[in-house]
């Protein structure tokens, strides 16, 4: 996956760029939610930007969100307008989980998943989406992939080193296996 596009071309991983003149940095590698990036004084991370369409060819993770707007077959007549079943799904070991769903009337030819609600051009779509993402905030929060998901992202980052909770602690890795049975994962 590539996060950096630098004059029109995407830098691929442990590929140097200069953003500014005589600032050069290197691509280190992609840690999920985080990139790793090196200047002459060393290795720094910067969070990844979510207002990326995803691509077909990417992997999906864990816990990812996404929001599926899919054409709903009518018998009725309606010119210039479709009903459309929004769905908001999260992405669990095998492929996408339905949270919740609502139908809306709009226009033509606006089907497709989107990764974020950016990605929805018309007004009437975006607004039921946006609005189901936050009513199935809650839903997913409480969800035990979204606990194990943190977990993991704290290990892959290696945060609290030495301390209560931190990627080092037995705790944690108990954590995991708890979460991974609750979540009906083997």
């Amino acid at each position: 996956m590539t996060h950096i596009i630098h004059e029109g071309r995407a830098v691929k991983q442990g590929e140097e760029f200069e953003p500014r003149l005589g600032y050069k940095l290197r691509f280190v590698r992609d840690e999920g939610l985080r990139i790793v990036l090196r200047d002459a004084f060393g290795e720094f991370t910067r969070p990844v930007s979510h207002n990326v369409e995803p691509s077909e060819n990417r992997p999906m993770t864990l816990n990812e969100r996404r929001t599926l707007i899919e054409l709903v077959p009518d018998a009725r007549p309606i010119i210039g307008e479709t009903i459309y079943a929004i769905t908001h799904q999260v992405c669990v070991p095998g492929g996408w989980q339905d949270i919740k769903s609502c139908r809306v009337r709009s226009a033509l030819g606006h089907a497709g998943a989107h990764s974020n609600n950016a990605g929805i051009e018309d007004d009437k779509l975006r607004s039921a989406a946006d609005t189901l993402w936050k009513t199935c905030n809650a839903i997913t929060d409480a969800l035990p992939l979204t606990e194990l998901w943190a977990l993991k992202v704290k290990v892959g980052l290696q945060e609290g080193t030495g301390e209560v909770g931190g990627w080092d602690d037995p705790a944690v890795a108990m954590r995991m296996a708890e979460l991974l049975d609750a979540a009906n994962i083997t």
